[in-house]
């Protein structure tokens, strides 16, 4: 997808719930009513909602399983929201340029991290949790 595209700047954004239809480069497995899009006045933009099981409710790019993305940046960002008291999971699979696959899975639930040459549990113990938003709610931030 991103293989012949200009990825000699600072970043390339991949993922964004910004323009008319967003997902359509996505496979998004789950039920209407747990993903969804909505304007979110704090970041004064469009984010995606993800509510729900990990296990079925998921957004994979590219749609395909047979395509690739052909990232080639050093470093991979993130912006997530995690309500106070929720737990997180994440599960990226990554093709390195010798086509060997590795699964780096990303919880809250992990306490410590465990790993072989393929596989990574990665605990997410740097969530601050308890930090108020600028509505006096309380949230946790990654």
């Amino acid at each position: 997808m991103f293989k012949n595209e200009y990825q000699g700047g600072a970043f390339v954004e991949i993922f964004s719930a910004q323009g008319k239809n967003p997902g359509a480069k996505w496979k998004i497995l789950g039920s209407p009513s747990v993903i969804w899009k909505e304007f979110d006045k704090e970041v004064k933009s469009f984010v995606f909602v993800l509510e729900g099981s990990s296990q079925t409710n998921k957004i994979q790019l590219p749609k395909e399983n047979k395509q690739i993305l052909g990232l080639i940046q050093r470093f991979l960002v993130l912006q997530i929201y995690i309500p106070l008291g929720q737990d997180f999971s994440t599960e990226l699979l990554i093709t390195d340029l010798r086509n060997i696959k590795r699964r780096l899975y990303l919880s809250t639930v992990h306490k410590e991290l465990s790993s072989t040459p393929l596989h990574a549990k990665i605990p997410l113990f740097m969530i601050k949790r308890k930090i108020k938003d600028s509505n006096g709610e309380r949230s946790a931030l990654l």
